[in-house]
């Protein structure tokens, strides 16, 4: 049976939920954002498409890319090669290790879920197996968060776990989380989470750090 304090956060939508326990709720769960992830990857992407265009230009007449063909023309003949040649192969080499990149980015995007419950924060990790790894709420000490102009329009930032001393090696911590959606609110979880666990017996379950307080 499940208890009442299991009840009263949402289900796991990312997490898996045999992970919680009877007496664990679910405070938040999430995803880095995409935003992070991949606007780096596919940028580079396109411009090394145009540098496989402007190559491909030069060794098959295609029409010219502005600049880059007249610019790639002019390199001098390899082993009897034109300069296409070379630079077609170069530039598709490259295109193939920024598409192997933007393939292991995209799985650790999918794979990885950090999550905070009302005794746990916890990171799921791990592209062909699971991997669990979790900080004791009690043991935190600090929970930073570091955010740039440009990502705070954007709505993520970097969320920074402060932990004890002496945790497992399971255990998690002084690491930097980047592309956390909503940084602050993570931030205020943990903390209120941290907190609850602090109050003496009898003083009330867990609320949120803006909850109004009870009469």
């Amino acid at each position: 049976m499940t208890s009442p304090a299991a009840m009263m956060g949402p289900r796991p939508k990312l997490l898996r939920s045999s992970l919680l326990a009877d007496q664990e709720a679910l405070l938040r769960e999430t995803k880095a954002t995409a935003l992070y992830f991949f606007p780096g990857p596919i940028l580079l992407l396109i411009l090394v498409g145009i540098g496989d265009y402007a190559a491909a230009s030069v060794k098959y007449g295609w029409a010219a890319f502005p600049g880059l063909t007249d610019l790639f023309s002019r390199l001098p003949t390899v082993s009897g090669d034109g300069p296409g040649t070379y630079l077609l192969i170069f530039f598709l080499f490259l295109t193939l290790l920024v598409l192997v990149w933007l393939i292991v980015r995209y799985l650790r995007w999918i794979t990885t879920v950090y999550a905070v419950t009302t005794s746990r924060v916890i990171i799921q990790s791990g592209i062909l197996g699971r991997q669990f790894d979790e900080i004791p709420v009690g043991q935190v000490r600090g929970v930073d968060v570091r955010q740039s102009v440009l990502q705070r329009l954007l709505g993520y930032g970097t969320v920074r776990v402060s932990a004890e001393g002496g945790i497992s090696a399971r255990s998690i911590g002084n690491e930097d989380w980047e592309g956390i959606p909503k940084p602050f609110e993570f931030q205020r979880l943990i903390e209120s989470a941290n907190a609850a666990l602090s109050r003496p017996a009898g003083a009330g379950g867990w609320a949120p750090a803006n909850s109004p307080p009870r009469l």
